[in-house]
């Protein structure tokens, strides 16, 4: 990365933490959405199950702790849903201001552009879920180590770059029709569905398992319990990591395609500025 890559980053940066500071109250909303949901589907779970529940969910999921296993979840079910909408967000915001089309008058590579938007929003969400997990570990009585914290954060972070790739294609179709947020719905349900966030993915079908696969986020959720449920790092842990750059490349590869499409249309066809 040059040094003007570097000025872009900076700026970009900055942009967005002052934009993200002004929203506190959201901010700690999010953080705290995880132990609502997480608190919600265990009470529902020893409601139904009875004195029974805690010993059926340790049969089905191998850990003890349900709540744990659900703000977990939950925390990397919001960054997947920020990460996702962010993208669109941002272009849709700049369309109503009329500062989008100003980017067309730099040099800047405009598929970096937006995912430079990401990161101050995915060094967010992970700390958001340092602060999720952490108390429910102290409660335990023990703590990550600093390298397992390391790996933990750079799982969360590498699963959210392919997500980054359907930002781009929800960006694609922000700038070819302006309002998308039926489609984003219908994306975040389905990636929800298929990440396990707040279930084993094995009650599922055989085929849905494979489709889950390529899911970026499911490898993450499965990951993450590892670590921070049994505070050890998996012998598997490099395959994992290279199933999720592997992913990273292809989803990047199929946004950024995407984009660019749209994008020319939107040129040709003089809707880049119809808002």
């Amino acid at each position: 990365m040059g040094f003007a890559q570097l000025h872009v980053l900076k700026g970009v940066f900055v942009k967005q933490v002052k934009i993200l500071s002004r929203y506190i109250g959201s901010i700690v909303t999010i953080a705290v959405m995880p132990y609502m949901i997480g608190g919600l589907f265990t009470g529902i779970g020893y409601a139904v199950g009875g004195p029974s529940a805690q010993r059926n969910f340790v049969a089905n999921t191998g850990i003890s702790n349900p709540l744990l296993y659900m703000v977990l979840g939950g925390s990397i079910m919001l960054a997947a849903m920020i990460i996702m909408e962010n993208v669109g967000s941002v272009i849709r915001e700049e369309q109503l201001i009329g500062t989008f089309e100003l980017h067309y008058l730099t040099p800047n590579n405009f598929i970096l552009l937006w995912f430079y938007h990401i990161i101050p929003v995915a060094l967010l969400m992970i700390m958001i879920f340092a602060f999720n997990v952490t108390p429910i570990l102290l409660y335990e009585g023990g703590i990550l180590s600093p390298i397992e914290w390391v790996v933990a954060s750079f799982v969360v972070f590498l699963s959210m770059v392919p997500l980054v790739g359907v930002g781009l294609v929800i960006a694609a179709l922000t700038v070819r029709f302006k309002e998308v947020d039926a489609v984003i719905n219908v994306i975040n349900s389905g990636i929800t569905l298929l990440s396990g966030f707040f279930y084993p993915l094995e009650i599922f079908p055989r085929i849905i398992q494979e489709i889950a696969a390529l899911v970026p986020t499911s490898h993450a959720v499965e990951l993450l319990r590892e670590i921070v449920a049994y505070k050890s790092i998996p012998l598997d842990t490099p395959s994992k990591l290279l199933v999720l750059a592997v992913l990273s490349v292809v989803y990047l590869a199929v946004g950024s395609i995407t984009y660019k499409r749209w994008e020319e249309h939107a040129k040709r066809t003089g809707e880049l500025s119809k808002y």
